[in-house]
């Protein structure tokens, strides 16, 4: 039924309804224009105006963690992350056994393109957790993170995190 209907409209009709819209949207933008000059009128007893005060920025939340029977400091919890990475060093340090061979490609914050070593599965962190093992730079001088927690752990231990108190409160069930 529809297939078959046509509309027909000459293009000097459809020249006339731009210029009618064009027309109204400029009239809009000089009523703005004009509202916008007045100043915002105060009363004599307003002596200052203030403005809330700008929060701080957390930078990251960490928290130490124990694997096995030895504990470790400063795992990054990182909500832009969709799968918890762990370093070289960590791996080869806790005698996990081998890694399952994966074909994943991770691109890091720097726009890297790196390949992991490997997927170390069910790592048990009060509960169980899959890494990606990484080879990653810097990872002997003792600065940054050896461990990042992404989403999938924060979702697992139900993390609820406050930015502006600077709480962070995980649910181990």
């Amino acid at each position: 039924m529809f297939r078959k209907v046509e509309i027909n409209i000459s293009l000097l009709d459809d020249i006339k309804q731009i210029l009618k819209y064009a027309k109204f949207l400029k009239e809009l933008c000089v009523h703005e224009r004009k509202k916008m000059k007045r100043g915002l009128e105060l009363g004599e007893i307003v002596s200052t105006l203030t403005k809330n005060d700008e929060c701080r920025d957390p930078r990251i939340f960490s928290v130490s963690y124990t694997i096995g029977e030895c504990t470790f400091f400063n795992a990054m919890l990182d909500l832009g992350a969709s799968i918890n990475f762990m370093s070289t060093s960590i791996y080869k340090s806790m005698n996990f056994g081998d890694l399952e061979p994966t074909r994943m490609t991770i691109q890091l914050a720097n726009r890297s393109i790196v390949q992991p070593l490997g997927v170390l599965e069910d790592v048990l962190l009060i509960f169980p957790i899959d890494f990606y093992v990484l080879d990653m730079e810097d990872e002997t001088s003792g600065e940054g993170s050896t461990l990042i927690l992404g989403r999938p752990f924060l979702m697992t231990t139900r993390t609820k995190i406050d930015v502006h108190v600077g709480t962070l409160l995980m649910e181990f069930r």
